[in-house]
């Protein structure tokens, strides 16, 4: 299997494309052969389609499943001491079900501890997160929110949650971590609408504004319902900014069935993949499409072993602009998500 020890030990932005596209492959067609081995359901499937792929020598030609095939089964290649992630709801409340054990989830909280320290700096002890306190104790229903404030907030000293159990912004609270946290660099965390929807508009409707300068709000997921009000990225960062009076803001694209392995997003504005991930892009007939060519977004990851989830291709529309040349420094392919392919299933994973 693949030696993450060694793995971890890597800048996760430091392998350019021949290192990189040499390493990923081989750890990428040794995860295909673990899963088809080990998950009966996942042979099914990709007998079906892809029976000839351990002979492959590019990474576009191993096989891969389809975001919604989490919906429809319950995929795993261990039995041992499973814990159930769900996508946080669709429209028709069927739920993705990930199946993880200890060891993939040890990994994929190595993982991202080294990629969210590559954007923040690694002194700041202290996290504001746009949400209840529920999400983070509440065990009993495990979901990609809960996995996204957990993942996140397990690497900081100091934790705050500014909503009620309703949902409402907690403004006596709020005001009173302005005054303590004074002077004091912090990361505000939490999902795209619940920012907007439960903090910003909040402040807006209040005429209310604070100051946290020099801090910095990362924030993920819920786009399509901002999308819906017609809310763009330019408009949110402005609002959050001058609400906030804070220094920047980040977003990051990921999702349930590759927790860990994030894209995060540069100063620049592109969403760049490390040495854990990669992306491609297809047209709708999956046919490789060069950079700068729109299309359907596949995502790939080295952090499943108890559940195939190592190579998907979603429901996000994105264009790849190029690899290795980003003005942020960082190697690897950097892209953009364009969007939900229309027609799509609303995905819910940031709904409340």
């Amino acid at each position: 299997m693949i030696n993450y020890n060694d793995l971890l030990k890597l800048n996760p932005f430091g392998l350019k494309k021949r290192k990189k596209d040499s390493l990923f492959f081989s750890a990428q067609k040794k995860l295909s052969i673990f899963h088809h081995r080990n998950s009966k359901e996942y042979k099914k499937i990709i007998d079906f389609k892809f029976s000839h792929f351990k002979k492959v020598k590019k990474l576009e030609m191993l096989p891969f499943l389809h975001s919604k095939i989490f919906k429809s089964y319950d995929l795993k290649s261990t039995n041992d001491n499973l814990k159930v992630f769900n996508s946080s709801g669709t429209s028709n409340l069927n739920l993705s079900k990930i199946n993880i054990d200890l060891k993939t989830s040890l990994i994929q909280a190595n993982v991202l501890k080294k990629i969210i320290f590559e954007f923040i700096p690694k002194n700041i002890d202290t996290i504001i997160i746009i949400d209840n306190e529920k999400s983070f104790y509440d065990l009993k229903k495990l979901n990609a929110k809960k996995a996204a404030i957990r993942g996140f907030s397990q690497y900081f000293k100091n934790k705050y949650f500014i909503l009620d159990k309703d949902y409402k912004l907690n403004f006596f609270y709020i005001k009173k971590l302005e005054k303590k946290l004074k002077n004091k660099r912090v990361i505000f965390f939490g999902f795209t609408n619940v920012i907007w929807e439960n903090f910003i508009e909040i402040l807006k409707m209040n005429n209310s504004k604070l100051s946290f300068d020099n801090s910095i709000l990362v924030h993920g997921g819920g786009w399509k319902k901002l999308e819906n009000k017609r809310i763009k990225k330019q408009k949110l960062n402005k609002e959050i900014k001058l609400r906030l009076k804070i220094k920047d803001v980040i977003n990051y694209y990921g999702m349930i069935e590759q927790t860990g392995s994030i894209f995060m997003e540069c100063e620049h504005g592109y969403f760049h993949s490390s040495i854990f991930s990669d992306v491609l892009i297809r047209n709708y007939n999956f046919k490789l499409e060069k950079n700068k060519n729109p299309g359907i977004i596949q995502v790939f990851s080295l952090l499943p072993i108890s559940y195939p989830g190592h190579n998907i291709v979603t429901e996000d529309l994105g264009v790849i602009i190029d690899e290795d040349n980003c003005k942020c420094g960082r190697n690897g392919k950097y892209f953009k998500v364009l969007g939900r392919i229309k027609n799509s299933e609303i995905k819910g994973c940031a709904n409340v």
